[in-house]
């Protein structure tokens, strides 16, 4: 897996831009939004990738936020996008393993994972990680990816992922093993209504679950 995302690292970004035709974006400011991040708030950004959903939150001011990726190209990304947050000592990107996370018990008031919970080996393992972590009451926001209800849709979607993506994805980053992978992921990974139980089971609320872009993506807003 840190092969994959090593590979794309460069041209991560401008992938999903033009992939999503800049709609990623869009979610990620809705995630942050409805995450509700307050002054005061230690955010931690699960799977942060480039910092993008980081970079978005530490528009609050009196926040601060750590983000943590196994991938060493993407932590490096991120620390070069978001220097001046890091200089100032308001983001803090780390290297680590998103199931086994070297932090202390109730640390964090919030946390955020944005495309990330498909990519990892062990979903209970995230998610009981992610309650250890955020103090009693705190909040978690969980976006990803979701395969419309709408039949007609739903087909066109399926086309778009195991062609479209893996087609435009290689040629901007010179791997189409990679984005055929994310392709397939998203097929494969749990429906919206799965992922509920599944978090529910893992001592959270869901406090929100919205559909989002006729359910090309879908965001979770938990409580422990």
């Amino acid at each position: 897996m840190d092969r994959i995302f090593d590979s794309i690292a460069p041209t991560y970004d401008r992938a999903n831009a033009v992939l999503s035709v800049s709609v990623d974006r869009l979610w990620r400011k809705t995630t942050v939004r409805y995450l509700g991040i307050e002054e005061g708030d230690l955010v931690l950004d699960i799977a942060t990738g480039t910092g993008d959903l980081a970079l978005i939150a530490l528009r609050n001011p009196g926040c601060s936020l750590v983000g943590i990726d196994h991938s060493r190209e993407m932590i490096k990304r991120a620390v070069q996008k978001g220097q001046g947050h890091v200089r100032s000592g308001r983001y803090h990107p780390v290297r680590g393993n998103a199931l086994a996370m070297p932090f202390k018990d109730h640390t964090f008031s919030k946390a955020m994972v944005a495309f990330g919970i498909r990519n990892v080996q062990g979903l209970d393992e995230l998610l009981d990680e992610m309650a250890r972590v955020i103090i009693p009451g705190g909040r978690a926001a969980v976006l990803e990816f979701s395969l419309p209800k709408n039949v007609l849709l739903r087909g066109f979607y399926r086309i778009y992922l195991m062609h479209i993506i893996p087609l435009v994805g290689g040629i901007i980053s010179g791997d189409f093993g990679a984005y055929k992978y994310l392709g397939n992921s998203v097929t494969q990974f749990h429906s919206p209504m799965e992922l509920e139980r599944i978090m529910t089971d893992r001592g959270f609320q869901v406090v929100r679950s919205k559909a989002l872009f006729f359910g090309i993506s879908h965001l979770f807003i938990l409580a422990k």
